[in-house]
């Protein structure tokens, strides 16, 4: 099989507190990764992460890292909703890796637009978070396995998914996702797994006040038409998951319940573009 040429990226992001508003204290990009700061009438910083190369396939690999210093507030999104095209037969797997430093007092939102899967898509995806005991760090993942709205069927996937979240240097959360295989159809169709709902949502909200937003997240998971919400929280950390048929209604269903653990602040500037 002839060797294919294959996009590499990195990006790099150092926000420091500045007479009260956050400012970018540092940059890198290169490759197939850009980032983008729109200006938004606030204190924090938003940035918007832009692949340019118009999707991921098999092979490709994007490398970030993100520091948030004392006292800063950062929105990460996305331009738009990632593609992982296809694979072909034997081919490596894509690979993106982003980790976070989030010192005391500051706050990361890392809310990208969804991830869409391709049939035959072969992915390995992992983020790593370290954090401090004061600090705020809410994760949204919206994962929309195949495109079933234009007729679109998912038959074979290869998928490592992973989030690591470590606060004061000790173990939180470690949610792994991983799918093999080449019957798609039967294994999304099962009860235990999705009951044939193909776009999945995790929510993640880690700070002092998680645990006290469970009650009022819980009512709102309730109040959506088509879409199945259940939340927890423990250990100063509030986990929602989410499973629909339609991955638009899914993704208008986690907005809302972002921006009731935002306070009502305005949504990231992609999400209303």
């Amino acid at each position: 099989m002839s060797s294919l040429q294959r996009a590499q990226g990195r990006f790099g992001l150092t926000v420091q507190n500045k007479e009260g508003r956050t400012r970018c204290a540092d940059l890198a990009q290169g490759g197939c990764c850009r980032l983008l700061f729109p200006r938004v009438a606030r204190t924090g910083l938003e940035a918007v992460t832009v692949n340019i190369s118009g999707g991921i396939v098999a092979g490709d690999r994007i490398d970030g890292h993100i520091y948030c210093r004392a006292g800063t507030e950062l929105v990460v999104t996305s331009q738009a909703a990632e593609r992982i095209y296809r694979a072909r037969p034997g081919e490596q797997a894509a690979c993106i890796n982003v980790s976070c430093t989030i010192e005391p007092d500051a706050t990361l939102e890392w809310l990208p637009h969804g991830t869409i899967f391709f049939d035959h898509s072969h992915l390995d995806r992992r983020m790593n978070v370290e954090m401090a005991g004061s600090s705020r760090f809410l994760y949204l993942e919206n994962r929309i396995f195949g495109r079933s709205a234009s007729g679109e069927v998912l038959k074979q996937l290869n998928l490592r998914d992973t989030l690591s979240i470590r606060r004061e240097g000790r173990p939180l959360l470690e949610d792994r996702l991983a799918i093999e295989g080449d019957d798609m159809a039967t294994f999304f169709g099962r009860a235990a797994v999705a009951a044939g709902q193909m776009a999945v949502a995790t929510l993640v909200l880690v700070a002092p006040e998680a645990e006290a937003q469970l009650a009022e997240i819980r009512a709102l998971c309730c109040q959506y038409d088509a879409v199945d919400l259940a939340a927890s929280a423990w250990n100063g950390m509030l986990v929602v998951r989410g499973l629909a048929t339609s991955s638009w209604r899914l993704e208008q269903a986690c907005h809302s319940l972002v921006a009731h653990l935002r306070a009502e602040k305005a949504a990231p500037v992609t999400w209303r573009t």
